[in-house]
């Protein structure tokens, strides 16, 4: 075998054992909205158990979802609502946002992040358009002053 030959070959196995040490996440929505939707806790059990997913994402702080997802090792997503947005540019109200949504079921639940609100651009609603990046710094900081400095704000 040439040299450049088996350096080539090093290059090729070296790549594929990049490959295989890299670790993928499979994520889904978690929706709410719907009728004869299975309870929290027979979903979060069903995806710990009969898939890979490992990652969910809430459009809220359902409480009944983020006790289901307890100790499942399934990487959660919350959602801060819309109407929230202006409140949150105010660090009591953050606290207060984080102590009533996070602290109760952190880190039993793997909360990774919360995102604040949804589809902000397309409401056209001013108000929640012009304070979503302070909202997001100050929500940010609240996160951290309570001690939850590995939960991503986005």
């Amino acid at each position: 075998m040439s040299s450049s030959s088996s350096t080539a070959l090093l290059i090729f196995i070296s790549f594929i054992l990049q490959i295989s040490a890299t670790t993928t996440a499979i994520g889904v929505n978690y929706g709410t909205l719907g009728n004869n939707l299975p309870p929290p806790a027979q979903v979060a059990d069903f995806l710990a158990t009969k898939t890979h997913i490992d990652r969910i994402k809430i459009f809220d702080t359902n409480p009944e979802i983020l006790r289901a997802f307890a100790n499942t090792n399934i990487s959660v997503t919350v959602t801060a609502g819309n109407g929230d947005i202006p409140a949150l540019t105010k660090l009591y109200a953050a606290r207060q946002w984080v102590v009533a949504n996070i602290a109760p079921y952190y880190p039993q639940t793997k909360i990774i992040r919360v995102v604040v609100g949804n589809e902000i651009l397309q409401s056209a609603v001013k108000d929640w358009i012009y304070n979503l990046v302070p909202a997001m710094k100050t929500l940010n900081q609240a996160l951290v002053d309570a001690g939850f400095k590995d939960i991503k704000v986005r």
